[in-house]
């Protein structure tokens, strides 16, 4: 396999590691479409079991291990069921369940349907029809029950001429693929479809088909060739083989956009501008008979526009909905991290999103002796109990209507009265705290670990913006901020310690305690309090 398909595979969008941790089961490996999906599926990181008739396919893995890759040949005559069940219970001890399968395997007689044998006929169905059936059967409730699969019949077009048998069951594995499609539905995490190669540069082109026609028509090979065969839109003669199992392992990647449906590797090849699709001028056209007109059978077959509409507004409606979903998630992940009104400015302008505020009230809350505790605990067990923690401040301040800042190891900020003025900031604020030490309490015996909390709040005026391009922060800065930290770090384990901006702002309604004077860094004598109670409970309890 050179490096052609794995170009074009880039050119078309698909990363180099779509297919890593999956593993796929491709049933007629050993050569042509086969063997070239294998190699490409493993240079995108695919597991590959290759599964034939031919010996070859052991060469086919052999060449994949020896590029870095794995794969294993599981010989197997397809028409025989006891094989196929066979392969069917090997397959999964290899690389694990199966992920996605590929059925590719085919057999063709190239005779009158008046002159092919009964064997024969038996030989091409048990082969291209009865074995996707049972690989189908056996494989597919595992995919569902994990929802994740991708299954993808290789097929043929209707009414090739002396190919009854084959073109039947080729007919035959589209149903059986579009059928249970619609069994299971479009949301069961697992895509099943129909591909359609065309008239691609393989052996069985040159080796079977061709010859057989040639030999049935009065044509040289080469003649049936350049005539028959060779009329597939945007190609002068045969796909070359690259070019197909670049755009079928392009549907594989894609494979929830063509679930139910018939692709083929004309529409993306043309959609990545690899291909174009030139007119047909009337005089190409060779006039055998009825008998061997293929090309314009082709051509209707791929041309169909009802066809390429329903599969364009399918995929239309799948992008749209991931776009949906995308935007869904991207507008809760920003909403993570900045408040709502401030997300909504960044949205509209790239401005530098500055604002004065004359009156706020910023609240410290620190784990007490977390550091050294969690020097004795698993990173895990750490993470785990800041989550709980955290998690529950998170609640506390949405229920108030305050704003997290910001969390700093074990430490977490919030505030009241920004981004948008909030009378009764401070005792919002106040609440907040009250409820904190309380829930921190009930945490300690919940998470069996001994918790409690250093909370510090100071009421005045800030400056607040967003800072960074790439990883953006909403932050506060000035005194009032400073002061608030100096407040939590100064303080008292299970006390709230308040300035007298706090105090005089809400004295009515809170009972606070009077610690007196104590030496801030970098404030010097300050008088401080411990936030004791709210005065409503005391009030209800007389």
């Amino acid at each position: 396999m050179n490096s052609l398909a794995s170009d074009l595979i880039k050119q078309m969008a698909v990363p180099p590691d779509a297919f890593t941790g999956r593993t796929a089961l491709i049933t007629g490996g050993a050569r042509g479409i086969g063997e070239a999906t294998a190699h490409l599926l493993s240079r995108l990181g695919a597991d590959l079991i290759i599964a034939d008739i031919l010996p070859q396919g052991q060469s086919v893995a052999d060449a994949i291990e020896s590029q870095g890759g794995r794969a294993r040949f599981i010989h197997c005559d397809l028409a025989s069921v006891s094989e196929v069940l066979r392969l069917l219970e090997e397959a999964p001890r290899v690389f694990g369940p199966i992920d996605i399968l590929m059925n590719n395997a085919m057999k063709m007689v190239v005779a009158p349907i008046t002159e092919a044998s009964l064997e024969d006929w038996e030989n091409v169905v048990n082969v291209n029809l009865r074995a996707a059936y049972l690989t189908i059967h056996d494989l597919l409730p595992s995919m569902l029950e994990r929802r994740r699969g991708v299954v993808v019949n290789m097929i043929a077009y209707e009414g090739s001429p002396l190919t009854a048998a084959y073109a039947a069951t080729k007919v035959g594995s589209r149903s059986l693929v579009l059928t249970t499609a619609r069994e299971v539905g479009a949301d069961s995490g697992v895509a099943i479809y129909a591909f359609v190669p065309g008239a691609v540069d393989t052996p069985i082109i040159h080796e079977t088909l061709a010859p057989g026609i040639a030999s049935r028509i009065g044509l040289s090979t080469d003649e049936v060739i350049s005539t028959i065969l060779s009329q597939n839109p945007g190609y002068v003669g045969l796909v070359p083989l690259e070019h197909c199992t670049a755009a079928l392992v392009y549907t594989l990647h894609h494979a929830d956009e063509y679930h139910g449906q018939v692709a083929d590797p004309f529409e993306p090849l043309s959609r990545y501008g690899i291909i174009q699709d030139p007119p047909v001028p009337e005089d190409l056209t060779v006039a055998l008979g009825a008998e061997v007109a293929l090309p314009q059978h082709l051509k209707q077959y791929l041309t169909s526009v009802n066809q390429q509409n329903r599969e364009l507004e399918h995929r239309i409606e799948l992008r749209t909905r991931e776009l949906a979903e995308a935007h869904k998630l991207s507008e809760a992940l920003l909403l993570n991290v900045l408040p709502a009104p401030i997300a909504e400015r960044l949205k509209l302008s790239r401005a530098i999103i500055a604002d004065y505020f004359e009156d706020v009230t910023v609240l410290f809350a620190d784990i007490v002796n977390f550091t050294p505790m969690s020097a004795r605990l698993t990173p895990h067990r750490v993470v785990e109990i800041l989550d709980a923690v955290f998690t529950t401040f998170d609640g506390i301040a949405e229920r108030h209507g305050l704003e997290k800042i910001k969390t700093i190891g074990d430490c977490y900020m919030m505030v009241g009265g920004l981004p948008e003025a909030m009378p009764g900031h401070a005792d919002a604020v106040a609440r907040a705290a009250l409820d904190i030490q309380n829930a921190l309490a009930s945490m300690s015996q919940d998470q069996d670990v001994p918790l409690s909390v250093r909370i510090g709040m100071h009421t005045g005026s800030v400056v607040a913006g967003v800072i960074g391009r790439h990883k953006f922060i909403y932050d506060l800065w000035g005194d009032t901020v400073n002061t608030a930290s100096r407040m939590e770090s100064h303080g008292v384990a299970n006390k709230i310690q308040c300035t007298r901006e706090v105090v005089e702002t809400l004295d009515h309604r809170y009972l606070f305690e009077s610690r007196g004077e104590i030496d801030v860094k970098g404030k010097g004598l300050m008088h401080t309090y411990f936030l004791v109670r709210s005065r409503d409970r005391e009030a209800r309890a007389t």
